[in-house]
């Protein structure tokens, strides 16, 4: 007997370096909007990423105010590009580059599959005009979708995952959170939510001691194993 969308689980998949390639995707549109070699794509990349997140960290810990992740990106740019580090000839190419990510392979038939039985939602830290052009841009596939805007927070304060968790359609089932990154399960598993791994380049790997609901090698094979 087949399972439709609405009385099957909610599966909330995590979206920036799980359904698609955050790293690689900058170092692309950093390479094509400097002509820098590898090196000096790769050390703009980190820079960036690596404000971003003390800047997620800062704002989660109450040291700074919430502001959505577009201007964190901004931030970042304009500061790279003051220093020297990014050329001013790329900062506009650059402005919307979080917007057009690519997904993994597998990430597109995937969601179609998962959204034939079961509810889809996405939960990032991406704002929500972020989430809108990854949509557009990649074609991902969901029943709704919720940013860090969304509980003016970013993972992994538990109040994005409670967040999450208030708008499935049936919480006395916790929904699933498939995530490429250890550091995120482990934070919505606190928050009640279950949880499934699937390996990706530059994420964040379990430790010895993890123990996630499900484990599976990508997401077709995340699929076998929640339906069959």
């Amino acid at each position: 007997m087949s399972t439709s969308a609405s009385d099957g689980p909610v599966i909330i998949f995590d979206v920036l370096g799980t359904l698609v390639d955050q790293a690689g995707s900058l170092h692309r549109h950093v390479r094509e909007a400097t002509g820098y070699d590898d090196a000096g794509v790769a050390r703009i990349v980190a820079e960036w990423l690596g404000y971003v997140a003390e800047r997620e960290r800062a704002i989660v810990s109450g040291r700074s105010t919430f502001v959505p992740s577009d201007v964190l990106d901004a931030e970042a740019l304009e500061r790279m590009t003051a220093a020297g580090v990014l050329p001013a000839r790329a900062l506009e190419p650059l402005a919307d580059a979080s917007l057009r990510l690519d997904p993994w392979p597998d990430t597109i038939d995937a969601l179609h599959q998962f959204a034939a039985e079961a509810t889809v939602m996405g939960l990032s830290n991406a704002s929500r005009r972020v989430l809108t052009g990854l949509s557009v841009h990649a074609g991902l596939r969901w029943h709704q979708f919720l940013s860090g805007e969304d509980a003016t927070t970013y993972k992994p304060d538990p109040r994005i995952y409670r967040a999450a968790i208030a708008a499935v359609p049936d919480e006395d089932v916790p929904p699933y959170l498939v995530a490429a990154h250890a550091w995120d399960l482990r934070a919505a598993a606190e928050a009640g939510m279950r949880t499934a791994y699937v390996p990706r380049p530059n994420g964040d790997p379990p430790m010895p001691d993890d123990s996630f609901d499900v484990s599976a090698e990508n997401l077709g094979d995340l699929h076998r194993k929640l339906f069959g």
